[in-house]
């Protein structure tokens, strides 16, 4: 039992040390290469260039091939022994290796031709073995971050389609998610609200937690305008429906889902089933709240009570119809 606990120990502690080495090269790596003044590889004349580097490949490929020799040798030890009888644990450990080798060779190529290429007003992605394709700006719904030990980010479009992911290690990640940061996350964030019917703007709501404005955004990719109601949480914006915000507020459904991603829910306490999961989220706040809770999460993100419920719902129920 020592032995399987010292064991599971090791590794973790390796696992750890070996994850942090790694990313603090690389961003060491990377800081000394801006230091020096030294631009990224473009190409085809892109604004910035990712991609895997190149110990990233070339570990599984030589991992791979030593799988393959491995495996290639215990085939043939088990072959020179059918006469005799072939130890069944050794077949299988051949197999299983060479599976594993010629995976790892197939990844390896698929690592080395990946690739996205930032433009004006869109990006060429190559990933793995699919074929290269163009994402347009106006695609991309949600920049998100990818948890994992090395980090990353991944684009979505308004359905929550993956776009394309970017590993935290690739060459050229800062520039793209400065990239992003430019012309996706701030514009988006920083649009103007939307006007009345006579030319007044409608001023935004603020509570304490988040605030939420009146805008207009398109139906999809490429599709026409139409009003949202976006909530500023954090980092995050939450775009719903003003006419289901408002069927909410008037006590009409007891859940809005959002219209892009991240996808999140406001709700009511005072609506939802007890018995349901959002019943058992919402479980112990006031009737007359309204929270917001994020998908996958136990608890809510932002409760709206007292006097934001109050203002909120007020500012929701003047909103042009």
């Amino acid at each position: 039992m020592w032995v399987t606990i010292t064991s599971a120990g090791i590794a973790m502690v390796a696992a750890f040390v070996i994850t942090r080495s790694v990313t603090a090269a690389t961003k060491h790596s990377d800081r000394r290469r801006r230091e020096r003044g030294e631009p990224l590889p473009n190409e085809g004349g892109a604004l910035v260039t990712v991609r895997l580097r190149t110990f990233q490949w070339v570990l599984i490929r030589v991992v791979a091939i030593l799988f393959l020799v491995v495996g290639a040798l215990l085939a043939l030890g088990a072959a020179t022994t059918i006469s005799t009888g072939v130890e069944p644990s050794l077949v299988v450990m051949a197999i299983v290796l060479l599976l594993a080798g010629i995976g790892g060779i197939v990844l390896s190529r698929s690592m080395r031709r990946t690739r996205v290429l930032a433009m004006e007003d869109h990006l060429l992605v190559r990933q793995g073995l699919h074929q290269e394709r163009r994402v347009d700006l106006a695609e991309i719904a949600a920049v998100l971050p990818i948890a994992n030990q090395y980090g990353g980010l991944q684009a979505r479009d308004a359905t929550g389609k993956r776009l394309f992911s970017v590993m935290g290690l690739a060459r050229g990640y800062a520039e793209l998610e400065a990239y992003l940061q430019e012309r996706v996350v701030r514009p988006r964030a920083t649009a103007q609200a939307a006007l009345r019917p006579n030319g007044v703007p409608i001023p935004p709501w603020r509570g304490i937690a988040c605030s939420a404005d009146w805008t207009t955004a398109p139906l999809g990719p490429g599709g026409p305008l139409r009003p949202v109601i976006r909530l500023f949480v954090g980092g995050d914006v939450v775009a719903l429906h003003p006419g289901e915000v408002r069927a909410l507020i008037d006590g009409r459904t007891g859940v809005v889902e959002s219209d892009s991603q991240p996808l999140a829910f406001l709700a009511s306490p005072a609506l939802v089933a007890p018995t349901s999961l959002g019943g058992r989220q919402l479980a112990g706040l006031p009737p007359e709240s309204l929270a917001l809770l994020y998908d996958a999460q136990d608890a809510p993100a932002v409760v709206l009570r007292d006097s934001d419920a109050v203002t909120f719902r007020a500012w929701v129920s003047g909103l042009p119809r």
